[in-house]
């Protein structure tokens, strides 16, 4: 058991899941909310919405300070709450130069969501080294739509952190 836990953990941080499908065919394309979906509802709070979503999904490769990939951090306890918000909010990807983390009311044009909604590859010709490498999280498949979603709404409703 303690074999596959390795295995798992070792791949986590690997090549991107089969549900993000095949990009290297050309099938990337991007993810458009859909016409009903009213962002600006339910309000939607840092601490106590985005935070857990962040630690769940992204702190197996994020989650430690001293050398986080893609040189971010998001955190392994709501303890961190204030340093990952810090590290996102206006802050420059790095693949993506002239696109933020996240642009505050922004989600279309906050490199989080194009991870996330794995359609980065879209921005393939302007990433750094021709490539925005994999769409996130890696590790346990593709955050559902209502998990992604949430992430929008906070972005939308001006990543707030609160």
């Amino acid at each position: 058991m303690r074999l596959g836990i390795v295995l798992l953990l070792a791949a986590g941080c690997g090549a991107p899941p089969p549900e993000f499908g095949n990009v290297d065919a050309g099938m990337c394309m991007a993810y458009e909310v859909p016409a009903t979906e009213d962002l600006s509802t339910p309000s939607m709070s840092f601490a106590t919405d985005v935070m857990p979503l962040l630690t769940m999904h992204c702190s197996q490769c994020h989650g430690t300070t001293s050398s986080p990939s893609g040189n971010l951090f998001l955190g392994k306890t709501s303890s961190d709450a204030t340093t990952v918000f810090n590290g996102l909010v206006g802050v420059a990807s790095g693949e993506l130069g002239d696109m933020n983390f996240v642009t505050t009311t922004d989600p279309s044009h906050s490199y989080v969501m194009l991870k996330l909604d794995g359609d980065q590859c879209l921005y393939n010709s302007t990433c750094a080294g021709g490539t925005c490498q994999d769409p996130m999280p890696q590790s346990g498949g593709q955050m559902s739509t209502s998990d992604r979603d949430t992430i929008r709404r906070w972005i939308y409703q001006g990543a707030v952190n609160n």
